[in-house]
């Protein structure tokens, strides 16, 4: 009797999700209004899901999808309509003519338990806070005089960089003798060197390398080996699909124990973050506890910057958005990084003549005997088109963050209603062969000539991205 209890309960909650679904695939929409073409294939509740499993990268499924769809169409994600993106000229309508309605994320398990509520950048809603966050962060922290004040930061990591790589090869060449060598794991090496990077600008910490190593406490390397590791979850767990975000289940609902592991992820990092920041307030303090302005990395403008009485409207403690605005940038700014250097470095190495190339501009534009600075990549073309075509076949995010209409509005003669996700696929934007030639081959000569002004794609669109 309980069993049948049971199941005519799951019953009844599959028909009521049933019903909501044929009412939200059948919205009221005025007369002649024209909707994305829709996939075909969508079962009832889980819509397109089953259509997206498999080993294939999301970016090229969909890719497939709008090959024989178009470059605009209309999926299923559960019970959320979702309007697939790969046209220039319906990208630059959303994120210019549209960008405000366009402007909104949508809610995530993620969002909620690794942005800290959605105040982290990439997950927060667009409003007032946003509006007030991302002010202080180009104002007061990715401002061009901020930056100048931080490059020596950059230099001396990157000396550091060069030095410890010279030791290992030495190492190396002397393993070698002895049949021993394990050779220099250089992407390993350039993900420490942009980790070092960030962390010094955000909390003045430095874990890795020779000189940590001969500096540092066993208890900073276990918290830097750990947060390595946080940071890597954190991406991870980023992209990862959690059934309550498709479909109208409870978040005890997890299957696969994804929300569960994106909550430990979360409280560590935070533990961590949390840190850094009390470190900060104790030295803002002098020794009779009265509090002084020190603006020496990022936490100390953001601690300088964001009051009790200023950011109490919103609901939530400075630390938090403190913390949150630390956690986007360490993130975004050392995983993307690193990621793309990994490929610069691999395609060079995978075309010799066009490393061939680059190295004699370097050697004629700056000098042999020489660092390259700032002021020298304007006057290094090739080495710039050597970026931007590894960005385009490799871009940062293949899949730009979803964004979710605010209101109703009108894309390349379509209609995208309010609560409508938004996906763009960059990965087959910059393969379009209508817009590239030979859009597979590695060839940065294209954006010396034909191509110097065609864009490419950041991991962020629109206002998000200006």
């Amino acid at each position: 009797m309980l069993f049948l209890t049971h199941l005519l309960a799951v019953l009844g909650f599959l028909l009521l999700l049933l019903i909501l679904w044929r009412a939200r695939s059948s919205p009221k929409m005025p007369k002649g209004t024209i909707l994305p073409p829709e996939l075909p294939g969508a079962w009832p509740i889980i819509g397109h899901l089953h259509l997206l499993r498999g080993e294939t990268p999301l970016a090229r499924t969909l890719a497939a999808m709008a090959d024989k769809q178009g470059p605009m169409f209309r999926i299923w994600l559960g019970v959320h309509p979702t309007t697939v993106i790969s046209s220039r000229e319906a990208v630059r309508e959303c994120f210019t003519t549209h960008d405000k309605e366009l402007a909104s994320r949508p809610k995530s398990m993620a969002g909620v338990h690794l942005g800290y509520g959605h105040t982290v950048f990439v997950f927060a809603e667009y409003g007032d806070l946003w509006r007030e966050m991302r002010k202080i962060t180009m104002l007061e922290l990715l401002c061009t005089r901020r930056l100048d004040n931080l490059k020596h930061v950059q230099e001396s990591e990157i000396d550091s960089f060069v030095k410890d790589l010279r030791t290992l090869c030495m190492t190396n060449t002397d393993d070698a003798q002895n049949g021993s060598s394990k050779g220099v794991v250089i992407s390993e090496l350039l993900e420490l060197l942009t980790l070092n990077i960030m962390t010094r600008m955000l909390a003045s910490k430095r874990y890795f390398g020779q000189l940590s190593a001969s500096t540092g406490s066993s208890t900073d390397y276990d918290e830097a080996s750990h947060l390595r590791e946080l940071i890597k979850d954190f991406m991870y767990l980023f992209g990862l699909p959690v059934v309550s975000d498709f479909l109208p289940f409870p978040e005890w609902t997890d299957c696969t124990g994804t929300v569960k592991t994106m909550k430990r992820v979360a409280r560590e990092l935070d533990e961590i973050v949390g840190k850094w920041v009390e470190e900060h307030k104790l030295k803002r303090c002098d020794h009779r506890g009265e509090a002084i302005d020190v603006r020496e990395d990022f936490i100390d403008v953001m601690l300088s910057m964001i009051g009790e009485d200023s950011f109490a409207k919103f609901g939530h403690p400075p630390e938090r958005l403190i913390k949150a605005t630390v956690v986007n940038n360490i993130v975004a700014g050392s995983d993307t990084t690193y990621l793309t250097l990994t490929w610069v470095l691999s395609l060079l190495l995978n075309h010799k003549h066009i490393l061939k190339r680059a190295q004699e501009e370097m050697d004629l534009m700056v000098g042999k005997d020489k660092w390259i600075q700032d002021s020298d990549i304007e006057n290094l073309p090739y080495l710039q088109a050597i970026v931007k075509e590894t960005l385009r076949l490799y871009p940062t995010a293949p899949l730009v963050a979803p964004h979710e209409a605010r209101a109703d509005c009108t894309v390349s003669g379509y209609r995208i209603p309010k609560g409508t996700r938004i996906i763009v696929n960059v990965w087959k934007l910059h393969r379009d062969p209508q817009v590239w030639s030979n859009p597979e081959k590695f060839l940065p000569e294209r954006f010396l000539t034909n191509h110097s002004g065609t864009k490419i794609y950041p991991s962020t669109l629109g206002i998000w991205n200006s």
